[in-house]
């Protein structure tokens, strides 16, 4: 046999006198318990069907409320709320197992006002920090053979567009502005993907361009460095250079100003001349400081290693107006 056990939760009292008159006029064929709390009557019973008619009948009884399943968002006052439960191990007059057994939660609440969505037709995007702003144009419409009103989309989404000049998309007559709206949104998206590949192309021209000097002055050095050119390592450092040397993270040794920079270069315990230095990838920019990756088969003298056939230096220097003001040696 199936059994629903039902129970309503009365949250106002002053309603519970009416609630009560809607169960007798059901003629409920079961014993109903109402019981109070505080703030609240709860009611249960069990019944031989799902007693759908309640819901009619309080429905007709509190005009302007709604039941639901779904409270959505927000908070609303629930007047009143009816569960029916039906166990899994209940079975039909033929003692089959039911399907889909009953487990729901109906909220009576104030309906909802149809409010009509508004949006707005310019569409912001950001491409990083740069903000870009779209576009969907839509104007009414008229389906000439069956005279059935509309709205179409223009095509052009990168500004406000005059309906007078600018073509429209024949697919589609859609019935309401928020239909168009978002179905130009799905178009904007392809032109927005299009734009952002060009801006990441622009990015890229603009940070090659940007590192175009630095790369030239730091290759320079390594090169002049190689070579014993005293003059061209010195050409494009600042006066107050500072140039340090590390082994294992730890300072070794340390110059300040381009006269100490210059005793150090020419001393016989030099680390950064002759060493034949080769530039490998990548280069690493971070605002004004840059770091390169350099080896050489010629061991430092502060190592202690194992003779290897390279050894891997990290350079790193820091540069302002288009001189070097900080080299970091690090072994």
């Amino acid at each position: 046999m199936v059994e629903t056990q039902i129970y309503i939760s009365v949250n106002r009292k002053a309603d519970i006198d009416v609630i009560k008159t809607i169960l007798i006029r059901n003629k409920i064929e079961s014993p109903v318990y109402i019981t109070e709390f505080g703030e609240n009557f709860g009611i249960n019973f069990t019944s031989s069907y799902e007693e759908w008619e309640l819901d009619k009948l309080i429905s007709e009884t509190f005009p302007g409320y709604e039941f639901v399943t779904d409270l959505n968002r927000g908070r609303k006052e629930i007047r009143l709320e009816i569960s029916r439960y039906q166990s899994e191990l209940c079975t039909t007059k033929w003692g089959n197992p039911i399907d889909n057994p009953l487990n729901q939660t109906r909220y009576l609440i104030k309906k909802s006002l149809e409010v009509p969505i508004r949006f707005n037709p310019e569409i912001k995007v950001l491409f990083g920090s740069d903000e870009k702003s779209y576009h969907i144009n839509i104007i009414p419409g008229i389906n000439s053979s069956t005279q059935e009103k509309g709205f179409l989309l223009l095509d052009d989404f990168k500004q406000k567009a005059d309906p007078e000049t600018t073509d429209f998309f024949p697919d589609k007559l859609y019935k309401t502005q928020l239909d168009a709206f978002y179905r130009g949104k799905d178009k904007l998206e392809s032109i927005v993907a299009t734009d952002f590949m060009e801006f990441l192309g622009l990015k890229k021209r603009e940070k090659q361009q940007c590192e175009k000097i630095p790369r030239k002055i730091i290759r320079e050095f390594v090169n002049s460095c190689n070579n014993y050119d005293y003059d061209s390592i010195l050409k494009d450092l600042s006066p107050n250079i500072e140039f340090e040397i590390r082994v294992n993270w730890q300072q070794k040794f340390v110059t300040e100003g381009i006269e100490d920079l210059k005793k150090y270069i020419r001393s016989s315990h030099q680390q950064i001349c002759g060493r034949h230095f080769k530039i490998k990838s990548p280069w690493t920019f971070h605002q004004k400081d840059i770091s390169i990756s350099l080896h050489t088969s010629t061991p430092p003298s502060e190592t202690e290693e194992v003779p290897k056939n390279f050894y891997r230096i990290q350079l790193n220097f820091r540069m302002e107006e288009q001189k070097i003001n900080q080299i970091i040696f690090e072994i």
